[in-house]
């Protein structure tokens, strides 16, 4: 497609994949990344953080993301690229090369035959002009892959992968960390490998004189954890001792302190391997032992493998290298140097500082299942551990965190939790004499699974999102420091069932459908308001507020209830101790705390303050709500639902009332027409007409009757016209209500007259367009754009967005799309304009929402 005009994100909000290893802070740019759905995001590099871009190239989802390390002895000046590396669920390993916020997929690493769980990987100067650079992959086909590359003179651009070896874990087991780093002193590539049978393998990579090749070879295992590895770290503190921390699902995190001793005479050596000229000479005492329980039984071999494990548990393990350099003999021990015990349940990450220079104090982060990310430092005076910082959430219906990390200058911590939030802390290194504080900061996550359905208030200024992550999410503009930035407000609905469809009703009230029978209609609360004018500077939500007397401050779950009840200013005396009389008051997580904003929330707030109390429950329909749109009055609601029957495929109309002087709804009418499930409906901009499309491959237009305010069939296609084959997915309205446009699983998009358009005027206007691909989502612009032409937005089924542009002498013509790095990755579910328009430089800017199977909610800005 020819670009005419570019489009330019304002907004991308996503959550982080749930899966261990799927954010990573690194890079010669220090950029931030995370796995989301089948896409990689990159964010911005300083506060408030916000995704920029996302990489497409994976087609199932994303569980690893991690940065090529770097070591002191890379000359990072000599590097024309950064890389990172991205494992999935495709089975494929995916090597990106670009900078700034550019990537492009540089190269793809088959070979795994199931889904790859974790990956690491690691720059290696042989020589000061040659690199390589060593990839290590672990998958559930129970393999760990390794590749590497060397690149001449540092030229990463020119040079490409091989599989170097193929490491089978034993007895079908699963490695679930990868650690690379270098070997103290002989500066040899080290991999450790954790498994799922509680021990990690140290492998170092030696030359094989028989075979003539370098490869990893195994000379220990670190055995104590009593449950699967979860993560592993490594730092250098001393010139001659590395430091290994590995964390486990036994709720422990253990230290482990290896060391290298230079020897001067061979008659030195006392160990159980020695290593000539970076050679294997002979194996271990724990290898040969394996190796004789080959043949054996496999019952009968683990029983004498415990056994051995027992023995070799409080023993100091040694081998030996010869450095031809040095000309010297290197003799490294290993041995378990604390645990550390701060967590009640499963630790998945570890990570060491990421500047720690010699000398240093030690300093140690720990993310667990318990809903707590703890900061350790080394105390030298009395040689101990100590947890200085905790951090985390506190009540709510979450999980705990599944992964955490530095930024590479160690100013900020960053944690993913199980249900796709970041959590961002900054540290207070300005005033180190405090001690250590971590400061909540601001970082844009989003949804964490299908994201169903998207609207627009009122007066254009916010919208709010619905998804299959059971979330109901409102999205607004932050106006500080001279700038404007979009981020998630508040999460007005937390449900119990996965959320369909939404609308607003007025500024303030918005009504839900989810896989249930109940629409359900929520009110902001006042503080809630306030918050919102706070950050946006909105004038009109000011006035809005100051004659809004009766709102109540915000809303609570019950402990065993789905609906959001509200909270009211309630006086109470402080010397008077009340005994909880309900079961809300005994778990105080409950509770809405009434907090003033002057930046956007926290996820942590997010859960507990930004509830909007339930109003009212609308009872009618016999199967979960599919759809539903308020018209521009808002004095009545349409809702459909899930239907294989044509009785059942109703559009029920909701009228408001004024009842005891409380606005309400009620049931008044009912329009039938359909056969099957109605996928969308749209009022007209004039509130005249209501306009319907169904899986059934028909479509059906309602007129308002002036005499008795009542909505009859007008005209439509049956289920057998000559247009439409496939369902119809997605209808609009032009501004001016002359058209409407109908999208389709056939690749066919039709234009058809609109309003005051005669009975028998049922076929499309001029020629329709054929593509390639199903849409899945349509949309007008709100106005013309400057050449008189109207504007249309098609999202596509792989989650492409393109724009047309269309007139009544000319047709179709391509006019834009959107770029793949700011694309979605998975089917566009809802495209809605936002109705204001800007003019500048002689052209009209538009914004436009959209939500996708890909977990996303995206704002873009085009000029036509």
């Amino acid at each position: 497609m020819t670009i005419s005009s570019p489009v330019n994100p304002l907004y991308i909000s996503a959550g982080c994949n749930r899966c261990p290893k799927s954010l990573d802070w690194g890079g010669k740019q220090n950029q931030l990344i995370y796995a989301q759905s089948n896409s990689i995001a990159l964010l911005s590099d300083c506060e408030p953080f916000e995704i920029k871009c996302t990489f497409n190239k994976h087609t199932q989802r994303v569980n690893a993301v991690k940065w090529i390390a770097f070591s002191e002895h890379i000359q990072k000046n000599k590097l024309s690229t950064n890389e990172f590396v991205s494992v999935s669920k495709d089975k494929n390993v995916i090597l990106w090369q670009g900078q700034n916020f550019e990537y492009q997929p540089c190269q793809i690493l088959s070979g795994h035959t199931n889904n790859v769980s974790i990956v690491d990987a690691m720059y290696y100067d042989e020589n000061n002009t040659n690199l390589v650079t060593y990839i290590a992959s672990a998958a559930i086909d129970s393999t760990v892959r390794i590749w590497n590359r060397r690149s001449q003179n540092y030229d990463l651009k020119n040079s490409t992968f091989n599989q170097d070896q193929v490491i089978v874990s034993k007895m079908n087991g699963f490695a679930l960390a990868l650690k690379f780093f270098l070997l103290p002193t002989s500066n040899l590539p080290l991999l450790l490998i954790g498994f799922d049978n509680h021990k990690i393998e140290l492998y170092v990579r030696l030359h094989n004189e028989s075979e003539n090749k370098d490869q990893f070879y195994c000379l220990h295992t670190l055995i104590g954890h009593e449950d699967w590895i979860r993560d592993i770290d490594v730092c250098q503190p001393r010139d001659n001792q590395l430091l290994i921390a590995s964390s486990s699902q036994d709720n422990y995190i253990r230290l482990w302190k290896l060391e290298s001793n230079v020897l001067e005479n061979k008659e030195d050596i006392s160990t159980k391997l020695i290593i000539e000229d970076d050679r294997v000479e002979n194996q271990s005492a724990q290898s040969d032992q394996l190796s004789k329980y080959e043949d054996e039984d496999e019952e009968e071999m683990s029983k004498k493998l415990e056994k051995t494990e027992d023995e070799l548990k409080l023993k100091s393990s040694l081998f030996t290298v010869h450095c031809k350099k040095m000309n010297n003999y290197i003799q490294y021990s290993i041995n378990l140097e604390s645990v550390l015990y701060g967590h009640e349940d499963w630790i998945y990450t570890v990570k060491f500082h990421p500047k720690m220079s010699f000398g240093q104090p030690l300093t140690l982060i720990s993310a667990s299942m318990d809903k707590t990310l703890v900061v350790w430092t080394y105390n030298e005076e009395n040689s101990v551990w100590i947890d200085v910082a905790r951090a985390g959430d506190i009540g709510g219906n979450t999980l705990g965190f599944y992964g955490a990390t530095f930024d590479p200058s160690a100013k900020y911590i960053i944690a993913h939790g199980y249900q796709g939030a970041l959590h961002l802390w900054k540290r207070n290194l300005e005033e180190p004499e405090k001690g250590e504080i971590l400061i909540p900061a601001i970082i844009n996550s989003g949804h964490f699974d299908i994201v169903e359905d998207i609207c627009w208030e009122p007066g254009q200024n916010y919208f709010l999102t619905v998804s299959k992550d059971q979330t109901t999410r409102f999205h607004g503009c932050w106006s500080h420091d001279g700038t404007d930035t979009w981020h998630e407000i508040g999460r007005p609905q937390i449900h119990g069932y996965d959320l369909q469809c939404v609308s607003f009703i007025d500024r303030s009230k918005f009504v839900s459908g989810a896989d249930e029978k109940v629409l359900r209609i929520f009110e902001s609360p006042r503080i809630f308001l306030k918050n919102y004018f706070c950050l946006s500077h909105d004038q009109s939500i000011k006035e809005f507020l100051d004659a809004a007397d009766s709102l109540p401050q915000g809303a609570s779950v019950p402990a065993l209830g789905l609906s959001n009840k509200a909270v009211y200013d309630d006086i109470k005396d402080d010397n008077e101790e009340k005994k909880p009389s309900l079961a809300d008051e005994l778990y105080k997580e409950v509770y809405f705390n009434r907090v003033e904003l002057n930046k956007p929330p926290t996820e942590e707030h997010l859960l507990q303050n930004t509830l909007w109390p339930e109003t009212q429950k609308l009872y009618g329909h016999g199967y979960e709500l599919f759809s539903v749109a308020v018209d521009t009055e808002r004095k009545i609601i349409a809702s459909a639902c899930k239907a294989s029957k044509p009785e059942h495929a109703e559009i029920i109309l909701w009228q408001q009332q004024n009842t005891n002087n409380q606005l309400s709804f009620k049931q008044y009418d009912k329009l039938k027409g359909h056969e099957l499930t109605i996928v969308q409906m749209k009022f007209s901009n004039s509130g005249r007409y209501l306009l319907s499309v169904s899986r059934d491959r028909s479509w059906k237009l309602f007129e308002r009757k002036t005499e008795n305010n009542r909505f009859e069939l007008c005209r439509g296609i049956s289920s057998k016209n000559a247009y439409h084959t496939r369902i119809i997915w997605s209808c609009d309205w032009s501004d001016d209500d002359k058209y409407f446009v109908t999208a389709s699983r056939d690749k066919r998009v039709f234009v058809w007259y609109g309003e005051n358009a005669s009975v028998d005027q049922c076929k499309p206007v001029g020629n329709n367009l054929d593509l390639t691909e199903s849409i899945t989502a349509c949309a007008f612009a709100p106005s013309k754009c400057t050449d008189d032409n109207y504007l249309i937005a098609l999202g596509f089924e792989s989650g492409r967005i393109e724009f047309y542009k269309w007139s009544l002498e000319h047709g179709f013509k391509e006019f834009s799309a959107v770029e793949d790095r700011f694309s979605h990755n998975s089917t566009v579910k809802r495209l809605s304009f936002r109705k204001k328009f800007f003019t500048q430089d002689k052209f009209k800017e538009f914004h436009l929402a959209s939500c996708s199977e890909d977990g996303s909610a995206r704002l873009f800005t085009l000029k036509a």
